[in-house]
């Protein structure tokens, strides 16, 4: 007797420990969402301001305009240094949602271990055991391809930051000249600043996707938290039926 009560409250504490990860998995999923939606209308309105501000820019390296070149890259390097540390706080979100994706492998390891051990015990219909199990598993394989997309977009959202951190520094010190012997040099710190462009474009895509992962993360999350909701209420009615 002394048994079954031990085992009814490991049962009890997994159930809690359970719920309590489904609603901290279902309240970072929905923050998630909406800082990324707030990220991506943001970055689309500072992109097309830099295009403009690139245009002007174009428009006086063209016509060998010392002046106005060099005060229009004065203020693209502003936008360039805000869009790098933009870059770093996006990269240390990344990191944090490969944490997250590790907790819920973690949270599913436990759900395949208590199912296995509730298969063993023959407490209750086995077929049932088995068909909670084969789902957990399931679930774990949906989880670690979702860590696997965090890795993938941690790792790329680094070398982006990376390398506008490394053109801003290029740019910051120089000053653009159109004399025979560093016409060059302005040519090629020119292209820089468009590949910055492209880089802030490529963040664009890389957020569409991250929010259409974390969607479908949302959706499959919801169904677990269903999953789990009717195991429990299986594990209570054979509760109650064993105590008739």
């Amino acid at each position: 007797m002394k048994i079954i009560k031990n085992l009814t409250i490991i049962l009890v504490l997994a159930s809690f420990s359970s719920n309590a990860q489904n609603a901290k998995e279902a309240i970072q999923n929905t923050k998630q969402i909406a800082e990324g939606k707030r990220d991506l209308e943001r970055d689309i309105k500072e992109l097309n301001a830099l295009k403009v501000k690139l245009a002007t820019f174009k428009t006086a390296f063209d016509e060998h305009n010392t002046i106005r070149v060099n005060k229009q890259k004065q203020d693209i390097i502003n936008d360039m240094i805000r869009e790098v540390k933009q870059s770093e706080v996006k990269a240390l979100k990344a990191r944090n949602e490969i944490a997250q994706s590790s907790a819920e492998i973690r949270t599913d390891r436990r759900e395949i271990r208590r199912d296995k051990d509730d298969s063993n015990r023959g407490r209750y219909d086995r077929r049932d055991d088995q068909k909670d199990l084969a789902r957990d598993k399931a679930n774990m394989r949906d989880d670690k391809r979702d860590r696997r997309d965090d890795v993938r977009d941690f790792e790329a959202q680094i070398a982006r930051a990376e390398r506008q951190a490394l053109i801003l520094s290029k740019l910051r010190g120089f000053n653009f000249s159109f004399s025979p012997n560093t016409v060059d040099k302005s040519i090629a710190n020119k292209k820089l600043m468009y590949e910055f462009l492209a880089s802030l474009n490529e963040d664009i895509i890389a957020t569409k996707r991250e929010l259409a992962e974390d969607n479908r993360e949302r959706h499959e999350d919801r169904r677990e938290r269903n999953d789990d909701r009717d195991e429990r209420n299986e594990h209570d009615y054979y509760k109650k039926r064993r105590v008739r």
